[in-house]
């Protein structure tokens, strides 16, 4: 079936998106992950279902829905703007019928297989002839984490991961350094570009100067930005646009 992102791109998925439908004058939605790893769930079920579950071919479970049936919401706009937050992305699935319980579950079953499709598309195409090679296979357990994070502890682990840096930067401890500076550049793939995470970088890798300030400058930005105040982030970027 064909995905209608309104947030995101089709050619680089980010494997977990907000999938809603309209139905009759109510928006409905769930919540679609692919798990970058394979999970065998047989290991973590008794002995005594785990024939059933292989049976059901679900030991390779790596793609679902959550909940496996839409459920009414706020509306497209909350829609829209909880998955700029959370840097998911925003997929239309179509309209539904209303009280069709099967119907919703089987278009959110297609949906999901569709994506995964996607997904699987993009990570071909990374190690496709003349594509750079990427410095590890997989993912991390750090960017399994990440996906399914909200914004607050995406930012609460961003904040730490900044302090680490400083340190790094402060001992001088090249290899400390390379491996925050890492692990930031991971997560920012799961936050919002507004939130100009490379600026933090680059502040905080100046231990003298302006660079420390602007870095915790740069962080109160962020919660500025989930906190969707506006007036606080205002004052941010005068203090930001006053020591650049």
């Amino acid at each position: 079936m064909d995905l209608i992102f309104d947030q995101g791109s089709q050619a680089q998925p980010r494997g977990h998106a907000i999938l809603y439908y309209r139905s009759g004058n109510e928006i409905l939605a769930t919540y679609m992950v692919i798990l970058p790893l394979k999970v065998d769930f047989a290991k973590y079920i008794p002995p005594v279902l785990a024939s059933q579950v292989k049976a059901q071919g679900l030991e390779d479970f790596s793609a679902f829905a959550i909940p496996p049936v839409p459920e009414a919401t706020d509306g497209s706009q909350f829609l829209e703007e909880l998955a700029r937050l959370r840097g998911d992305d925003l997929v239309f699935g179509g309209d539904l019928p209303s009280n069709d319980f099967l119907e919703a579950a089987q278009r959110v079953n297609d949906a999901v297989q569709s994506y995964t499709k996607l997904c699987q598309q993009w990570a071909e195409s990374q190690h496709a002839p003349g594509a750079p090679a990427p410095e590890q296979s997989g993912f991390s357990v750090d960017e399994v984490l990440f996906s399914l994070m909200g914004e607050k502890d995406k930012l609460g682990d961003l904040t730490k991961l900044v302090g680490k840096l400083q340190f790094a930067v402060d001992v001088k401890d090249a290899r400390l350094l390379e491996e925050a500076e890492k692990e930031i550049r991971i997560l920012a793939g799961y936050l919002p570009e507004e939130y100009h995470v490379h600026r933090i970088i680059e502040s905080a890798e100046k231990s003298t100067g302006n660079g420390p300030r602007l870095a915790q400058l740069y962080l109160e930005r962020c919660y500025k930005l989930a906190d969707q105040d506006s007036n606080g982030l205002q004052a941010v970027d005068q203090a930001i646009r006053d020591l650049e």
